[in-house]
């Protein structure tokens, strides 16, 4: 018998980072944060991240992490609190806390509240140890971080000490590590096509697909039908098919452009990481978990943007997902699931469907709080400080005083510099002449 799918649908953080007393509810298909930078997004990823690494320090050969002592929420007079703790609730009735102590005195003990602690969440993790033991067909689920590291992975530049032996738990290993581990999964991709080689071979037959590898074709097919055949390369490292403007370019993946590149490199390692957690599954690719995706948008043209999201959850079906984005094209593609602002007294999140109808300007200004997005930066700027400039002359102010003589240079400098319309940049200064004399 399966267990249970375990889909987290509450976190609460208790003096963890920024965050004093935080509660959040996520959904079990997609879940998008967003923010200003310093508000804790990519903090809420970090704390899921270590909570589900009680799940993979559980299973036999992986390992997840531990808090660390910059964890802890530093209070207004530069105190830590007693205690620091990460609470998660699934779906499934699995409920785990990972609590860290200030120190270790008895008078701190008595501070701290009693938490639920890991016997939950250690009995559901049993349940797929016992089955793997007693050889017993179960899925186990994937939990994955991409941090913003991810654009850097290492490329093997040979093939020496590649490793032949991939036992599913670890699947899992490195996984919430938050930076892709490229070199692992070219091992692992050299390792399926040297099966698939060997057995072309033995029934003389190329038609023979490794169904590892037919996995990670399938998704890369599935996400970026622009590419195929993802195939390893000499001397190490791998290759693929590009078809662009009607030609077909082969290309190692250390060519192709920062976004293409990293987006590539996390499709195939989430297939892969499915088929060698679940490869007596009919389509791995159905394999549940949770992935996290801190800036999804991360070297992504705009225009690719707008279907990268429904694109990813299409590939992916079982797999709750939490992303942040600064990217209004982000999300204005939301389909589904739900859209959390941080920068709100109390961010509950909303359905993310009715931004599909706004536009992209009405989304910058009316949900990530920019203004006038429809001008330059350059140009609101002018106009706040022309509007400032006029308001302390018609205030009384000498336009020798030295309020309006710093606001006078400043925009002196902006029209000198950036003035694109020279009559425009003339009037300007003869408007200040004029109210300056009168």
């Amino acid at each position: 018998m399966e267990p249970p799918e375990v889909k987290i649908d509450k976190l609460i953080l208790t003096n963890f980072r920024a965050f004093k007393n935080f509660e959040l509810e996520l959904d079990p298909k997609l879940t998008v944060l967003i923010a200003r930078n310093g508000a804790g997004k990519s903090s809420i990823l970090d704390a899921i991240s270590t909570n589900l690494g009680s799940f993979l320090t559980r299973l036999p050969g992986v390992s997840g992490h531990n808090p660390k002592d910059s964890d802890f929420r530093i209070t207004e007079q530069g105190d830590k609190p007693a205690y620091m703790r990460i609470y998660c609730q699934a779906t499934n009735g699995v409920e785990w806390d990972r609590t860290e102590r200030r120190d270790k005195s008895k008078k701190t003990q008595k501070e701290i509240p009693e938490g639920v602690g890991l016997k939950t969440l250690n009995t559901y993790v049993d349940t797929f140890i016992d089955a793997h033991n007693d050889r017993v067909s179960y899925q186990l689920p994937v939990f994955i971080y991409y941090g913003t590291g991810r654009g850097v992975f290492d490329v093997p530049q040979r093939k020496t000490g590649f490793s032949k032996k991939f036992p599913r738990f670890e699947a899992l290993a490195g996984a919430l590590e938050s930076r892709t581990n490229f070199k692992r999964f070219v091992e692992y991709f050299y390792f399926l096509e040297d099966q698939e080689s060997r057995l072309q071979k033995e029934h003389r037959s190329f038609d023979i697909e490794v169904p590892e590898l037919k996995t990670i074709r399938s998704a890369v097919n599935r996400m970026m039908p622009e590419f195929k055949n993802p195939r390893t390369a000499a001397p190490a490292g791998l290759m693929v098919d590009w078809k662009n403007n009607e030609t077909m370019k082969q290309l190692r993946i250390e060519q192709l452009s920062d976004g293409y590149r990293t987006t590539l490199a996390m499709v195939m390692d989430i297939a892969a990481r499915m088929a060698e957690a679940n490869p007596f599954m009919d389509d791995p690719l159905d394999t549940t978990g949770m992935i996290l995706i801190d800036e999804v948008d991360l070297h992504l043209h705009p225009e690719w943007q707008r279907d990268f999201l429904p694109k990813l959850v299409d590939t992916f079906p079982k797999i709750q997902f939490v992303v942040t984005t600064h990217s209004p094209f982000i999300i204005q593609s939301l389909s589904k699931g739900k859209l959390v602002d941080l920068d709100e007294e109390e961010p509950g999140g909303s359905s993310a469907y009715f931004t599909r109808e706004l536009s992209v300007e009405d989304i910058a200004e009316e949900i990530m709080g920019v203004q006038d997005v429809q001008r330059s930066a350059r140009y609101n700027e002018r106009m706040k400080l022309a509007d400032e400039y006029y308001r302390l002359l018609d205030e009384g102010y000498s336009s020798e005083s030295p309020e309006v003589e710093s606001i006078a240079a400043r925009l002196d400098e902006i029209e000198e510099l950036f003035g694109d319309n020279p009559a425009e940049v003339a009037l300007l200064k003869s408007e200040r002449r004029t109210k300056k004399e009168s």
